[in-house]
């Protein structure tokens, strides 16, 4: 992995106006998500609800200066970033590929930090 991969960067804000509007817009054909980040979300919170996880990333990407890892090896090719976030008072993992049309975004990741606190 370079160095460039594992650099922690402030995300960009066009990249995060973008991903949060189709977040919010709630259009499911919209937000895809990989099995592993669906079971992972599943089993961590058994309880919550579907629109609670895009929710709860929006609310985290809605933040000025949020940092985050830019991941470019993503399949499908997006443009990806990892990031944390809190969801029922716990700090979760998250990774959201942009796909170049704009209008698409994938979950890859929703789950509690498997490596410690540190992208």
């Amino acid at each position: 992995m370079s160095s460039e991969h594992e650099k922690v960067v402030p995300i960009p804000t066009d990249w995060r106006t973008q991903v949060v509007a189709v977040q919010q817009a709630g259009d499911k054909d919209r937000i895809q998500s990989t099995t592993e980040s669906d079971t992972d979300w599943r089993h961590t919170f058994p309880n919550a609800w579907d629109y609670q996880r895009p929710e709860a990333m929006a609310k985290a990407l809605s933040t000025d200066g949020i940092t985050g890892r830019h991941v470019t090896d993503m399949v499908p090719q997006c443009d990806a970033y990892e990031f944390f976030f809190n969801f029922d008072e716990r700090k979760v993992l998250g990774k959201i590929g942009l796909r170049p049309n704009g209008i698409l975004i994938i979950i890859f990741s929703s789950h509690i930090p498997r490596k410690g606190d540190k992208l």
